[in-house]
């Protein structure tokens, strides 16, 4: 499945879902602990799944209280008790103890899912936290008098010792569609602790709403103008969700029934090509390079062919990075990256210029609902971001490492395999009495030696007094290299 997010005519967002990968983050599940590490302070928990499940002592509810991060971030009253975890992970859980614990990453690499035994149940308007006391609000919801309605409704609302966070999509409405929201949670809270009582573990206590269900309730609101599908049967489900939960925007939704395939008509096959490339160019003619590695990922701005109009250097630069601002933060949501992100913006003399640009960071952030951080220009002219990862990156997912080159992106240069056939023919003529050795090797190095380098191989001859063959091998790979005896038509090893 692929779903596209488009803000102001622009692709904004992606979601891209691996074949044979079900969507997992948000399920409960009845899990049974298999170890207990106090050197980490963790457990592993088996639920179920191809690899167990990853705890922290601090996503253990009697460690403290916390939210939950596949909530959307929100602000909240002071009254909780935050991320304390002063209890040790031996303290708190025994192996072969069943708990209820909820997905909140999905595998990454060869890591298993990240789980929490903080559950949350997302609705339409609502968050309901049932393993702690507090009440937030969407920091998406700007508007104060809003933020401190619905605050004031929630307090009436919510039942003792049970926490809630007020989604964006809540803003406007009134106390009926939230008490309606609240009700539906809490039975499906009830639900779930009534089949703990039930099944044996590891088992599925609940299954959170699939991918594309997700989508519809989480980002599907009033400010969305259209939505595009080109499944009937997705649409149907689609069209039920919203006859139950939000009508007023079942008129919205379109069934796609064009020739040209969806993606082809609105040009996102070509945004994600343009997605999975280290060069990203501005319109200004600046670019920015991203490089990502397994923890981090380096984000470089330069001016490119952009020399600007006026002359002045740090004009130029300003705009330069101002538009890069805006397109990194585009590029880490279409490209979900996470983690560490470090951005290297071209130099800035004016603290003031700086300023600005971090500004337009962070402005351009505001619409990316994962959970991120921005730092200040530091001493080196970096500003560093965090990013929540809960799942694979956009690369990760269409993308595996290259067979030919072994994902370094590199292979060596036809030089340097030249000077490593000759370093090893020297090695095999001090391990072995072979007279007469062919050496093969890919095309291109080959052509190097027959073209130029040909006196290195008459100078191995004459030093060792044996004879060489080289041969082209077409299927070769570029730094593939092997030697045969030509008496006996076999491979001759080297020894390490």
């Amino acid at each position: 499945m692929r779903v596209a997010l488009f803000e102001d005519n622009r692709l904004a967002e992606l979601f891209i879902e691996k074949p044979g990968v079900r969507h997992i983050v948000g399920n409960i599940y009845k899990g049974r602990v298999d170890s207990v590490v106090r050197g980490i302070q963790a457990a592993f928990v088996d639920v179920g799944l191809e690899k167990n499940g990853f705890l922290h002592v601090s996503d253990i509810a009697s460690a403290g209280a916390t939210l939950d991060p596949i909530v959307e971030e929100a602000e909240i009253t002071p009254h909780g008790r935050g991320r304390q975890h002063k209890a040790s992970i031996e303290d708190l859980l025994k192996k072969n103890q069943e708990i209820m614990v909820q997905i909140t990453k999905e595998p990454l690499g060869t890591k298993g899912v990240r789980i929490t035994n903080y559950v949350t149940l997302p609705g339409r308007f609502l968050v309901l936290m049932p393993t702690v006391s507090q009440v937030g609000v969407s920091r998406r919801i700007e508007d104060p008098k809003e933020r401190e309605r619905l605050r004031h409704l929630i307090r009436q609302l919510r039942p003792r010792g049970v926490g809630v966070i007020v989604r964006t999509a809540a803003a406007g409405k009134g106390r009926d569609e939230l008490e309606t929201d609240l009700r539906y949670l809490r039975e499906l809270w009830r639900d779930i602790k009534r089949q703990m009582k039930k099944v044996e573990a590891p088992a599925i206590l609940h299954e959170d709403l699939d991918q594309l269900m997700s989508i519809v309730r989480d980002r599907f609101t009033d400010d969305v103008d259209k939505f595009i599908i080109d499944s009937r049967a997705e649409y149907d489900r689609i069209v039920e969700f919203l006859d139950n939960y939000a009508p007023q925007l079942r008129s919205r939704v379109k069934a796609y029934r064009g020739r040209m395939p969806l993606f082809d008509k609105y040009n996102v096959e070509t945004e994600i090509d343009k997605a999975l490339r280290k060069r990203v160019w501005l319109k200004c003619g600046g670019y920015i390079i991203i490089e990502s590695t397994e923890a981090l990922t380096a984000i470089d701005v330069n001016t490119g062919k952009f020399v600007g109009k006026t002359g002045d250097i740090e004009e130029t630069v300003l705009r330069t990075n101002l538009e890069a601002a805006d397109e990194i933060a585009r590029q880490v949501r279409l490209r979900d990256l996470g983690g560490i992100i470090v951005l290297d913006f071209i130099d800035m003399e004016s603290v003031e210029n700086r300023s600005k640009v971090v500004k337009a960071l962070n402005d351009a952030m505001k619409a990316d609902q994962t959970k991120y951080t921005i730092s200040e220009v530091t001493e080196l002219g970096l500003v560093q971001m965090t990013r929540k990862r809960v799942r694979d990156a956009l690369l990760a997912t269409l993308c595996q490492p290259c067979p030919y080159c072994g994902g370094i992106g590199f292979t060596k240069s036809v030089g340097t395999m030249v000077y490593e056939v000759q370093r090893k023919l020297e090695r095999l003529f001090t391990q072995s009495r072979e007279k007469h050795v062919i050496a093969q090797m890919h095309p291109a190095v080959y052509e190097q030696f027959a073209i130029e380098d040909h006196d290195i191989i008459e100078e191995l001859e004459e030093t060792f007094k044996r004879t060489i063959t080289i041969e082209p091998q077409d299927k070769f790979h570029h730094e593939d290299l092997r030697f045969v005896s030509k008496r006996t038509g076999k491979e001759i090893k080297l020894k390490s």
